[in-house]
């Protein structure tokens, strides 16, 4: 009897570290694992994109390249890219026949041998980041359940929700996350001081499909109006 009870302790228990051991991992040491698995495994993807902010919805395709290329040719609205090589980022506005073109480096102040001060310039875009930002300005959670759920293509996903650990009038102070198990983020909703809620949705997602660094070096149309650093200039007014 002592020995059949010892065999059916051993298989509770079993069954319990079974069922538990994911859970054991706290939503950002799981998050921290999906950005070094995005570091090192993915080179590039191609998917469906859908942006809905209230009531506007855009569609298109991205194409993404580490380290940090983004490419969004839209189709609704039609003729619209968001485009960035990491040196430049171009938004070309189809229906305003207008180009928003930003210089995207960073200009660091050091002194030579000899004393004197050089400006050295490099792209901002340069080194490959997964999900550092989520990790360093957000608390990290699991929304709901600490387990994989079915996603609407049937894909099992986490969920997790962010908080900001200081409130920002500027960005999202919360953020709900759906990512996949292979790490590939499928979802972000993402809510705003004012209460806005913006969401980022991929599907169809061909990962590591070697996308070419052609796709990247956007040319916009010759015939468009183009406000060059329509970023950095905002703050010269």
């Amino acid at each position: 009897m002592d020995r059949n009870k010892f065999i059916i302790l051993f298989f509770i228990f079993s069954i319990c570290f079974i069922f538990s051991e994911e859970e054991l991992i706290s939503g950002k040491e799981l998050l921290q694992r999906f950005s070094n698995n995005f570091k090192a495994n993915v080179k590039d993807y191609e998917a469906e994109i859908k942006w809905t902010l209230d009531a506007n919805l855009q569609k298109g395709i991205v194409y993404f390249k580490n380290p940090q290329k983004l490419r969004i040719n839209f189709t609704e609205p039609q003729g619209q890219v968001i485009c960035t090589n990491g040196y430049m980022l171009w938004v070309y506005i189809d229906y305003l026949n207008l180009i928003l073109k930003q210089e995207i480096l960073e200009k660091d102040k050091s002194k030579t041998n000899d004393g004197k001060t050089q400006t050295i310039v490099n792209p901002v875009l340069l080194n490959i980041v997964g999900y550092d930002k989520f990790l360093t300005e957000y608390s990290i959670e699991y929304d709901g359940v600490k387990t994989k759920v079915d996603y609407k293509d049937g894909t099992k996903v986490y969920k997790f929700k962010l908080l900001r650990w200081r409130s920002s009038k500027s960005g999202f102070n919360v953020i709900y996350l759906t990512i996949q198990e292979d790490g590939l983020i499928r979802r972000v909703e993402g809510i705003t001081a004012t209460y806005k809620r913006i969401i980022l949705e991929l599907d169809n997602i061909k990962l590591n499909n070697n996308v070419s660094d052609l796709v990247f070096n956007y040319e916009p149309p010759a015939h468009a109006n183009t406000v060059e650093n329509f970023i950095t200039n905002q703050g010269d007014n």
